[in-house]
């Protein structure tokens, strides 16, 4: 595997991460651009409708990242998988959600081609 490559991938799913933490649809939109996107319970599509919708909850949330994994996947592409918890602040940290992250990305400028975010457990 490379360095280079892992070193950009955490990179870019850790932009995700704050962005989400932020709830800023117009960053998440610029970051994923025209990825496929599918997540539970709210389908698939495009990042602007399907975030517009996820991030209504006003309450304020903070993600953690952990056992990234980056592999090739061919082509100038490569696939990682994460695991992530999820935090809800009302106003105390209250765990909520335990899931992971499969992402494929391009090596051709570090864009994100597919986001895939799954839940095993949810508060």
């Amino acid at each position: 595997m490379s360095a280079t490559a892992r070193h950009h991938v955490a990179n870019v799913l850790h932009t995700y991460v704050e962005i989400a933490d932020r709830k800023d649809v117009d960053a998440v939109v610029e970051l994923l651009g025209a990825a496929r996107v599918v997540f539970p319970g709210a389908g698939s599509g495009g990042a602007r409708e399907l975030f517009g919708r996820l991030w209504t909850d006003p309450a304020p949330h903070r993600h953690d990242v952990s056992n990234l994994i980056v592999e090739p996947a061919g082509d100038g592409l490569w696939s990682a998988r994460a695991h992530y918890t999820r935090w809800v602040l009302r106003p105390y940290p209250e765990l909520h959600t335990l899931g992971e992250y499969a992402l494929v990305v391009a090596e051709d400028g570090w864009r994100v081609r597919a986001l895939t975010v799954t839940r095993t457990w949810t508060r």
